[in-house]
């Protein structure tokens, strides 16, 4: 069973190396410790790496992983911009709803006309703007009228204009029944239908970014977590070379050593001063990755629990031993927004066929209007139409047929793909945990061969020398820093797995609000 370790594993052995190299130097400069003057310290070639320990204003905060996820749910800019994004897209599916509603288009009407009499005694009716000129006679007119339409799902068409305040024909309507072209409820329907898969689908693209957005802060606190460890190893790194240097100065201040010796010790307190100084680069640069996640400029350092990747560790390998590949396989098929996406697009262009289809038929309309007022009248008739000559009926026919069958073969060739994007990812995510065991296996070997040549160095036993010695710890700070690796990289591959089936949000579901309407 893997054991979950602390995400700071070389902090268990900082009071042993401490005391130890203390012990080191009372045992190689015995005699000489009431004869040498003090080390001198480093040169003003090789300045001492300044303590960044003071952030300045910083603002420190403690962060989890839930945490940041909530964070980013509230303030990442491009969810904001989607979620107002929603609000028109629901907006538009409530107008494509009432389709089918009647309309009603009330019409009031007001204007003035002037008469003038020529000389033959003919009236001429001008514009309103003539009134100011003078003139014989003015005119005032007023109407009301209300017209209303109504189409049914049968494509069927009501129309009715009433004009209450006039005499005569009051009441106007019209009736029109398709009988080929547009009739039935799936043609007439279609438009609907094609807007409630449209809202399906900018559903799941919210979704998709969800899932996209979550799974780079998950990424990004891992890196976060990983760089925050490297500053602390490479920092007791640069302590350690440090001393050793210190050590070797007063040798050669002794005569013990030749000035030469000087160099290596020289140039690897360098090479580590500019390795802690890159350790913190990256730390910058992961912290600044999460303020730009959450679309804050606040001034906040991050810090992440030192017992987060020992938990995230343990709940990812916990879960990744339930996983089954059919199972898995099948479970990114109903949930990978991009395969669900690609199924309404199908529905869609089926649609868009059923219309094609539709509007090389007949236009065959039976027609009934007429008036009611004074003298009714009413007719009844049939009406066809067709237009010869224009290609761009068979066009869009041919167009869409051809874009089902296209999108049939992307939906086969991405059921294949997601297949084996999802065994793939599960093979990695399990492979990635045998490289943590061998890793640990790595660092408690280095580990106890350390304490043998501790022990053999305090008993003057082995030929183990100081330098030996030093070079061993290394060796354990290199074995615990690839552990950390190896569990970071397996933190990151199971993240991606769960992406790529499409189950970061029910993955989490437990730790981050999602219950408002903006993320539905």
């Amino acid at each position: 069973m893997v054991k979950s370790m602390r995400i700071m594993t070389v902090l268990v052995c900082e009071g042993l190396r401490m005391g130890f190299a203390l012990g080191l130097v009372a045992l190689a400069l015995p005699a000489l410790a009431e004869t040498l003057p003090l080390a001198e310290p480093p040169s003003e070639a090789e300045p001492a790496i300044p303590d960044r320990g003071d952030l300045g204003d910083a603002e420190i905060v403690n962060l989890t992983l839930p945490d940041l996820l909530n964070l980013t749910l509230e303030g990442n800019r491009e969810l904001r911009n989607q979620a107002l994004e929603r609000i028109v897209q629901r907006q538009q599916l409530s107008a494509a709803e009432q389709t089918f509603n009647p309309r009603f288009t009330p019409t009031i009407r007001a204007d003035a006309a002037r008469s003038r009499f020529s000389n033959g005694g003919d009236a001429t009716d001008e514009s309103l703007g003539s009134v100011l000129l003078g003139g014989d006679r003015t005119d005032f007119d007023q109407e009301v009228r209300l017209d209303t339409a109504l189409t049914t799902r049968l494509g069927t068409s009501f129309e009715l204009g009433l004009t209450p305040f006039e005499g005569g024909q009051a009441l106007q309507f019209r009736v029109s029944q398709p009988l080929l072209r547009g009739f039935g409820r799936a043609v007439n329907e279609a438009p609907l239908n094609q807007a409630r898969l449209g809202e399906t689908r900018n559903q799941l693209a919210l979704r998709g970014t969800l899932i996209n957005t979550l799974t780079t802060a998950i990424l990004g606190y891992n890196d976060l977590i990983n760089a925050q460890a490297q500053v602390e190893i490479q920092a007791q790194a640069l302590e350690r070379r440090q001393r050793q240097l210190e050590i070797l100065q007063a040798l050669v201040q002794a005569g013990r050593r030749a000035p030469i010796d000087l160099f290596d010790p020289e140039r690897s307190l360098a090479d580590a001063q500019r390795n802690l100084v890159e350790a913190r680069n990256r730390l910058d640069q992961a912290n600044s990755t999460l303020l730009n996640l959450i679309g804050t400029d606040a001034d906040l350092r991050f810090v992440a629990s030192v017992d987060a990747i020992a938990q995230l560790f343990t709940a990812a390998a916990a879960q990744v031993a339930t996983y089954e590949s059919e199972e898995l396989v099948a479970l990114a098929l109903a949930q990978r927004t991009d395969y669900r996406q690609a199924q309404l697009q199908r529905q869609q262009q089926e649609l868009d066929l059923l219309v094609a289809r539709d509007n090389l038929r007949w236009q065959l309309n039976a027609v009934a209007d007429g008036t009611l007022g004074d003298s009714d009248r009413s007719a009844v008739g049939l009406v066809a139409t067709r237009t010869f000559g224009d290609p761009a009926p068979e066009t869009s026919r041919v167009a869409s047929d051809i874009a089902l069958q296209q999108q049939d073969n992307t939906l086969a060739q991405l059921q294949d793909q997601i297949r084996n994007d999802v065994i793939a990812g599960l093979n990695e995510a399990q492979a990635s945990l045998l490289q943590v065991e061998a890793a640990e296996r790595a660092t408690l070997n280095a580990r106890r061969q350390l304490e043998a040549d501790q022990a053999q160095f305090r008993l003057g036993r082995g030929g183990v020398t100081l330098f030996q010695l030093i070079n061993q710890e290394e060796s354990l700070v290199n074995a615990q820093t690839n552990e950390l690796a190896a569990r970071i990289a397996f933190l990151n591959t199971v993240a991606q797995l769960e992406q790529t089936v499409g189950i970061t949000l029910e993955r989490w579901a437990g730790d981050i609000e999602l219950g408002r309407e903006e993320w539905e």
